[in-house]
C-alpha cells in the first residue's frame, strides 16, 4: 500500500510496563489490551508527520502507554457525563487507546463485573452522541482488517489515508449489528 504509519510503530511493551501503567490508572488491562500493548506500544509521533499519514483508520492513531496514562488523567469525567447528560451506567475506568488529538477517543472499558466490561466506547467532538461503538478490542481490529482487505481505506494522491465511511459504517455494523449507531450507514 506504500503507507508511512508501518515506518513509525514503537516496539511492543514490555509485562514491566503494562503493570505499571495499570498501577498508576487503578485499572487492570483486560486480555485483549494486554495482547494489543505486548505486540506493538503504540505509535511514535515525531512532529513532523502529518497526522493524516500516522492513523490505523484516517487521523487516529493508536496511543502509546504513556500517552494513555496522560490522556487518562486529563479526563474530567464528572464534567463529560454532565455535559453530554450521561443516562446510562459509564464507570471511569475506560483504558483510552486511539485518539486522533482533537477529542475523538476510543476507550476499552475496564470496568470489571459491568455489561460493558471490554467493550469500545467513544469520545467525540463531533456533536454526535458519545457511546459504545464495539463489543471488543478484537471486533474493533476486525472491522480494521477488513476494512483494509476490502480497500475501503486508501491512500490519497499525497499519501494521506482515507476511507469510504458508508462502507467502514457497513463493515462495522457486520460486526457490531447491536450497536444502534452503525445503523444509520445500513438503511
Amino acid at each position: 500500500m506504500g503507507y508511512h504509519m508501518p515506518n513509525i510503530v514503537q516496539p511492543p511493551a514490555t509485562e514491566s510496563k503494562i503493570t505499571e501503567t495499570e498501577e498508576k490508572l487503578g485499572m487492570k488491562f483486560n486480555p485483549e489490551l494486554r495482547e494489543l500493548y505486548l505486540t506493538i506500544n503504540g505509535i511514535h509521533l515525531d512532529g513532523e508527520t502529518p497526522s493524516g499519514k500516522t492513523g490505523i483508520i484516517p487521523i487516529h492513531d493508536l496511543m502509546d502507554l504513556d500517552w494513555s496514562v496522560n490522556y487518562y488523567r486529563d479526563m474530567n469525567w464528572k464534567e463529560y457525563k454532565e455535559m453530554y447528560q450521561i443516562n446510562y451506567q459509564l464507570g471511569e475506568k475506560l483504558f483510552p487507546f486511539f485518539n486522533d488529538g482533537a477529542g475523538n477517543c476510543y476507550w476499552v472499558d475496564l470496568n470489571e463485573g459491568t455489561e460493558n466490561y471490554g467493550r469500545i466506547y467513544w469520545t467525540n467532538t463531533f456533536g454526535e452522541e458519545p457511546g459504545y461503538l464495539f463489543n471488543s478490542l478484537n471486533d474493533f481490529f476486525d472491522a480494521i482488517l477488513i476494512g483494509y482487505e476490502s480497500k475501503v481505506f486508501s491512500l490519497d494522491d499525497e499519501g494521506y489515508l482515507d476511507c469510504d465511511y458508508k462502507k467502514w459504517g457497513q463493515i462495522c455494523h457486520e460486526i457490531a449489528p447491536s450497536v444502534e449507531y452503525w445503523k444509520m450507514y445500513v438503511n
